[in-house]
């Protein structure tokens, strides 16, 4: 018996060193140092910074002197290049494939790992299969499935005729919007996602039952994105910038109604883009390793065939795509001077918007716009956390924060395109293998995608 006892106290202790020498290691700090350190926050970068890592939080940043470096912690000597904030995507569609019209969700390995490999830590998916992407957003928050955080808004609030059946909740009566919404929030979404199809008045009762449980509503009605009605509804934002010239059609005293009302924005530059087919004109942007490292094959075939095919006419009564991505630029750049919250977000995936590269595309398609690349910077890393509402808890490199950031071989404050250029991902306190999060195509299943709108679509 008392050897007996003897062995369970050995053991016992073998456990208690163990478990501390884990946990031990697990705490021990990062620090980055000699790193030009862009915060988010739009100011000038740190020329000369540190920044500590414990956990999964910054512990310390700041200029090297006045950044203590704790004994045990291990070194990454930076050598100038830049430490800048996750980026965040606040506008993805998870249903996957390259089209905008076709769905491949058992391929959603494929678009996390192109996510995280393009430094994306952050997304918010604008509608999808609810039950599919909520789970994904459990899976990845419970560390049993690798991704970006999602924020979901689960299956989009559209009318009689959805335009997007397969992820959306049908409204014929304002009868129906209470049980909705409390399906939406049995789900824990995030947001909620108004659509094309709903009146106004169907916009102000769900407004007024996401009020009841703590849920915003969010809407995309095409050429009313930016309608002042819209705003009187009490919606909290728009998915997209309009297309209309706002600030030629609305007086000063309406749009100070807006800005008082703290009405949000999501560039999505990129989708107006994809529409105009401008980027479509040179692919060699495929071959930018942010797309060839994490793309099927047979999707850029399909997307090179696409660039090939000459585009039907418009459908009457619509302007021209050309002469809409003109505007909403022009109104990214009228915004964000204004004062109004704006995230940044692709509308992926599109033709020529690939859920990964293209948030670089969108930041450069912001500074093309007229903002500076440190602005572009902050609408899609401090916006896009103000804009869901976590701006206290990342989004920014500030002691206490979420460790996501990125190490970038380049300037992107002064050549926005230099954002590209990752080295290293770290996302809440854990550095990314990016060598794994590649496409293999020798073991990829080859999933191909299928249609989820109707034939006559």
């Amino acid at each position: 018996m008392k050897r007996l006892m003897f062995l369970l106290e050995v053991s016992a202790f073998c456990m208690v060193a163990v478990t501390a020498e884990s946990h031990g290691q697990d705490q021990r700090p990062v620090a980055l140092t000699q790193a030009v350190i862009i915060d988010g926050n739009g100011g000038a970068p740190i020329e000369h910074g540190t920044l500590v890592v414990r956990g999964e939080k910054i512990e310390a940043i700041g200029p090297a002197e006045s950044v203590p470096i704790p004994a045990n912690a291990e070194l990454r000597d930076l050598d100038g290049k830049v430490v800048m904030p996750g980026l965040a995507d606040m506008h993805v569609h998870l249903v996957g494939g390259w089209d905008g019209v076709s769905g491949d969700m058992l391929g959603y390995q494929r678009y996390l790992n192109a996510l995280l490999y393009a430094g994306v830590t952050t997304v918010l998916d604008a509608g999808n299969v609810q039950p599919f992407v909520v789970q994904m957003r459990n899976e990845i928050a419970a560390g049993r499935l690798v991704g970006p955080r999602i924020y979901c808004a689960g299956a989009i609030v559209d009318g009689a005729e959805p335009e997007w059946p397969s992820i959306s909740y049908s409204v014929t009566s304002l009868e129906q919007i209470p049980k909705i919404v409390r399906r939406l929030k049995q789900d824990h979404v995030d947001i909620i996602k108004a659509y094309v199809g709903l009146s106004d008045r169907m916009v102000m009762t769900l407004v007024q039952e996401g009020r009841k449980n703590s849920l915003r509503v969010f809407i995309d009605q095409g050429y009313r994105n930016g309608s002042l009605d819209l705003a009187f509804t009490g919606i909290a934002a728009f998915a997209h910038v309009p297309d209309v010239p706002i600030f030629s059609l609305y007086s000063p005293d309406a749009i100070k109604f807006m800005k008082q009302r703290g009405v949000m924005f999501t560039s999505s530059l990129a989708v107006i883009e994809s529409f105009s087919r401008r980027r479509l004109t040179d692919l060699t942007f495929l071959e930018y390793p942010l797309i060839k490292d994490t793309a099927p094959p047979s999707f850029l075939a399909d997307l090179r065939a696409e660039a090939r095919r000459e585009p039907g006419p418009l459908p009457p009564g619509h302007d021209s795509p050309v002469e809409r991505f003109k505007q909403r630029s022009i109104n990214v750049k009228a915004l964000f001077d204004a004062g109004f919250l704006m995230s940044a977000g692709t509308d992926a995936p599109y033709p020529g918007v690939f859920l990964g590269e293209g948030i670089h595309h969108e930041l450069e398609l912001l500074v093309e716009a007229g903002l500076r690349p440190l602005d572009a910077i902050t609408v899609a890393t401090r916006n896009g956390a103000q804009w869901i509402g976590a701006g206290n808890e990342w989004g920014t490199l500030e002691s206490g924060k979420l460790a996501n950031l990125l190490v970038i071989n380049g300037r992107p404050d002064q050549k926005i395109q230099e954002s590209r250029n990752i080295e290293l991902v770290m996302q809440q306190g854990k550095i990314l293998d990016r060598e794994k999060l590649k496409l293999n195509p020798a073991t990829d299943p080859g999933f191909r995608p299928v249609s989820q709108v109707p034939a006559e679509k």
